[in-house]
């Protein structure tokens, strides 16, 4: 029993595609079974200049910096030493997460946006930088003083934002 020549190409042709659509799919099921990691990103930073002594050596050091935060309150712009605070990338995605921060405090960032939040005694500030090139930014945070406390609940009258 033999098959015809044309019989034979199409049953081969038809075996041929078959295989390929198999192999085709292979890949994309394996790929849907790969777990894809992001690598992390760890944030070198410096906190400090409580004291006289760390204060120079901050400013000493400031110029190696891409990001530069200093953070003061009322009219004597005295230095904040507790303040939380949080640098997200233009994603959204946490970079840089603190408590108890200050009065300066100094991070190596990539080039890009990030937005700057700062949170002393209630109250929030928030500020967008873009940082690129040799020259480091400067980002102040500064509150005009302690808010009222409603003797209620214990949290800040108005929950009003000082503006930066």
């Amino acid at each position: 029993m033999s098959l015809s020549t044309t019989t034979r190409r199409a049953v081969l042709g038809s075996l041929s595609a078959a295989a390929l659509m198999a192999a085709a799919a292979f890949p994309a099921h394996a790929q849907d079974e790969l777990i894809l990691l992001e690598s992390a990103r760890a944030t070198t930073y410096i906190n400090g200049g409580t004291s006289a002594e760390e204060e120079a050596y901050m400013r000493k050091i400031a110029k190696d910096w891409p990001l530069r935060i200093i953070l003061s309150e009322r009219k004597d712009n005295e230095f904040v030493a507790d303040a939380d605070v949080q640098v997200t990338d233009h994603r959204g995605a946490p970079v840089l997460s603190l408590h108890n921060t200050g009065p300066m405090l100094y991070a190596m960032l990539p080039a890009g946006k990030y937005r700057i939040s700062a949170r002393f005694h209630g109250i929030t500030e928030t500020h967008d930088v873009t940082l690129g090139g040799k020259a480091g930014t400067d980002v102040y945070f500064h509150w005009k003083g302690k808010p009222k406390i409603d003797p209620w609940d214990g949290k800040p009258i108005g929950g009003k934002q000082v503006p930066g």
